[in-house]
């Protein structure tokens, strides 16, 4: 591993394979970061990098190794932050995003606003909403103005929603990164603002995408999923929905075959 300059005051790194054919920008969920997918996600990073795939991710604000309040940050905030990492990678290789949970609804909205540079996107398990509407819009306002870093006022499931293998649980529990916390009325308004730029913008979203979800997750809604992917307007996509399958479907009872579908997908584009 080594550091990643963005241009930005957030901890960015890169893992670097021994002859890479392709380079991947991974963006991490709510109250996790990116080196998880070191040793969690089946390894997801050090395997990418046996396929030849260089690896690059950044800390949100709030989350990992970067500063802040930690579990708070603003999702417009984190758009741009993506746009401007999208901007640092290396030119000539081609390019893949892969977002997890509000990791997802960020890539999505960097898709939407930026098409180029983009061979192909996987979309894990996103935070996306469905449009929202007006009293919920002025409900969040009201809210975030009053008290953005409290808790929303509405239940987040507990760590139990990760997954279904219990090790794997023990272990989240003793993750001093890890912020188990709800989210904050400042993610819930950003999260509402930019799910909105999302749907009205995915005619512009024309890379080959992979959207994968679990039909029993408890943290984000796996029909928004089914919904993006129906309105995307990339002629190459593709959507696998787990029968059980909880929020982080790579660290889950399904995981293996996750992982398949993933590199099946993913090494058939770059």
């Amino acid at each position: 591993m080594a550091t990643w300059d963005i241009g930005a005051p957030v901890a960015a790194f890169t893992w670097k394979s021994a002859s890479p054919r392709a380079q991947l920008l991974l963006m991490h969920g709510l109250g996790e970061y990116s080196e998880r997918y070191l040793t969690y996600y089946s390894e997801l990073i050090p395997k990418l990098n046996q396929q030849g795939i260089d690896v690059y991710a950044f800390d949100l604000p709030g989350h990992g190794r970067t500063a802040g309040e930690r579990g708070l940050v603003d999702v417009n905030q984190g758009v741009a932050l993506h746009l401007q990492a999208r901007s640092r990678l290396p030119v000539g290789l081609p390019t893949v995003l892969y977002g997890h949970s509000l990791g997802g609804l960020i890539t999505a909205a960097s898709i939407v606003r930026e098409r180029g540079n983009i061979s192909a996107a996987v979309i894990s398990s996103a935070a996306m909403q469905t449009p929202s509407k007006r009293w919920e819009r002025l409900l969040a306002k009201v809210s975030t103005r009053l008290a953005p870093s409290a808790p929303m006022p509405l239940p987040r499931p507990g760590i139990e929603a990760l997954s279904r293998d219990k090790a794997f649980l023990a272990a989240v529990q003793k993750d001093e990164l890890f912020f188990e916390g709800k989210a904050k009325n400042l993610v819930a308004k950003t999260v509402l603002e930019v799910s909105d730029q999302v749907w009205a913008a995915t005619g512009n979203w024309k890379a080959p995408t992979l959207i994968i979800h679990g039909n029993k997750d408890t943290s984000t809604s796996h029909l928004n999923s089914m919904g993006l992917h129906q309105a995307i307007a990339s002629p190459d996509k593709e959507l696998k929905i787990y029968p059980g399958g909880h929020h982080e479907l790579l660290n889950d009872l399904c995981k293996s075959e996750v992982e398949e579908d993933i590199f099946e997908w993913l090494l058939a584009r770059v």
